[in-house]
């Protein structure tokens, strides 16, 4: 008779599933900063020019949050190929937080929430027996 609580559900490790949430995350905290940017289109003093920039800018910024929202869900299925893209994207962001803490010289708790956030996932994604189970998968799977 097995032991109550060491039997694993679906084989996937719980750093992974962590791993997957705080992904979900990072999406939904850039598509809300996607929409938040379209709203600054409206402020008073912008010229055209510059509304038709923050515009563009928050679509792009929803639009890689619903694409990191996809690749966290080829995270489940153990998909290689989402952690890397996903990992790719996700260094794009981190990239992009820290050339704004750079350039805009005040540091927020959400700025560096976001920064640590997306770092935990790459960290995360790579070590452990996250990465041994991608290591895994890979043997098992034919497509």
């Amino acid at each position: 008779m097995p032991r109550v609580g060491t039997e694993r559900r679906s084989g996937i490790p719980i750093e992974l599933t962590i791993s997957v949430i705080l992904s979900y995350l990072v999406g939904v905290l850039q598509i809300l900063a996607g929409i938040a940017l379209i709203f600054v289109r409206y402020a008073d003093g912008l010229t055209a020019v510059e509304r038709t920039v923050v515009t563009i800018v928050g679509a792009c910024t929803i639009l890689l949050g619903l694409l990191v929202c996809a690749l966290a869900s080829g995270l489940t299925r153990a998909r290689r190929d989402a952690r890397l893209f996903l990992t790719i994207l996700i260094s794009i962001t981190i990239a992009l937080g820290i050339v704004v803490l750079v350039s805009d010289g005040e540091v927020t708790a959400f700025r560096i929430a976001d920064l640590a956030i997306s770092a935990a996932v790459i960290i995360v994604l790579w070590t452990g027996r996250v990465s041994r189970s991608f290591a895994h998968t890979a043997d098992e799977r034919t497509g």
